[in-house]
C-alpha cells in the first residue's frame, strides 16, 4: 500500500496494482478496507468494497492485464474517490439490471452506491472508471 499526504490540498490517497486473475477481486476488497481503517473511515467499508469488487470484476471480464486502483480521501471537500484502471478496450456501458441474469449488474450497483460515478480513457490506453462516495468524517 502507497499512501501519500498532500497537506496543501488536504488530501491522502492510497494506490494498488492487483494481479490479473481470480484472486483480484479480492485482493482489492482486503486492501480497501485496510485503507479506510487506517484513515478512521471505517463505516464507508461495505460499500467501496461492494465498488471496487465490482469495477475489478468489471476490468477482469474486459480482458484486462494491468489493473490498478486509487482512493483518494479530500476531506475538505467531504468526498471519498474509488478510481479503477485497466488496459482492457472498450467503455464502460451502465445497464438497465436483469435481476434474473448472473451477470450485468455492476455499474448499476456502484450507481446506486455513490454520489456520482463516470468513466474516462487513461492516457496509455485502456480506461478508467471512478466512483465517489460522501464523507464528513474529520481528518
Amino acid at each position: 500500500m502507497t499512501d501519500r499526504v498532500s497537506p496543501e490540498e488536504e488530501r491522502i490517497f492510497a494506490f494498488r496494482q492487483f494481479p490479473a486473475g481470480p484472486t483480484a477481486a479480492g485482493e482489492a476488497r482486503e486492501w480497501s478496507a485496510k485503507v479506510l481503517a487506517c484513515w478512521d473511515l471505517a463505516a464507508l467499508t461495505d460499500d467501496l468494497q461492494t465498488a471496487v469488487t465490482e469495477l475489478v470484476t468489471n476490468s477482469l471480464r474486459a480482458g484486462a492485464g494491468a489493473i490498478h486502483a486509487l482512493i483518494e480521501w479530500r476531506w475538505n471537500a467531504e468526498a471519498l474517490e474509488l478510481q479503477v484502471w485497466d488496459d482492457a478496450p472498450g467503455r464502460p456501458q451502465l445497464r438497465q439490471p436483469d435481476f434474473v441474469a448472473e451477470t450485468g449488474r455492476g455499474l448499476f450497483i456502484v450507481a446506486a452506491l455513490s454520489t456520482a460515478w463516470g468513466h474516462h480513457p487513461a492516457a496509455d490506453g485502456g480506461k478508467v472508471v471512478w466512483a465517489r462516495f460522501a464523507t464528513t468524517a474529520a481528518r
